[in-house]
């Protein structure tokens, strides 16, 4: 899993113009910025194969006084991860990665938007 989780962050931080990470500190960080959550996996098996199914969510942040600039990181995050030809690991051959949900909403402290979107992974491992 941590092949792929780290293949989503590559892409991520050479696609988007702000911070990426998987763990937001607790200081030094400028708004705008994206986190990644963990991976959420699945069973995929078919009658002749064994797969996985992964989740994956990606929120942005942002406290631009409206919603344009996450609307703007929603869309980066879709243009760079959905159909992405990811490529396979070294243990794991990625058939598809595509966008589930998708919101914007507003903390409650009045500032800060959050675009929240969920991407499924299905991927099996190789021989």
């Amino acid at each position: 899993m941590n092949e792929i989780y780290k293949e989503i962050y590559t892409k991520l931080n050479t696609d988007l113009t702000v911070s990426v990470f998987d763990h937001v500190p607790q200081d030094n960080f400028d708004y705008p910025y994206v986190r990644i959550d963990p991976l959420s996996l699945s069973g995929a098996d078919t009658d002749l194969e064994t797969g996985f199914s992964a989740s994956v969510q990606i929120v942005a942040f942002s406290q631009y006084r409206g919603s344009k600039e996450a609307a703007e990181l929603n869309q980066s995050i879709y243009n760079s991860l959905n159909r992405y030809s990811m490529p396979d690991t070294a243990s794991y051959g990625i058939s598809a990665i595509t966008q589930e949900f998708s919101t914007i909403a507003l903390e409650s402290d009045g500032e800060t938007r959050q675009s929240i979107q969920r991407f499924n992974i299905l991927f099996e491992p190789l021989p």
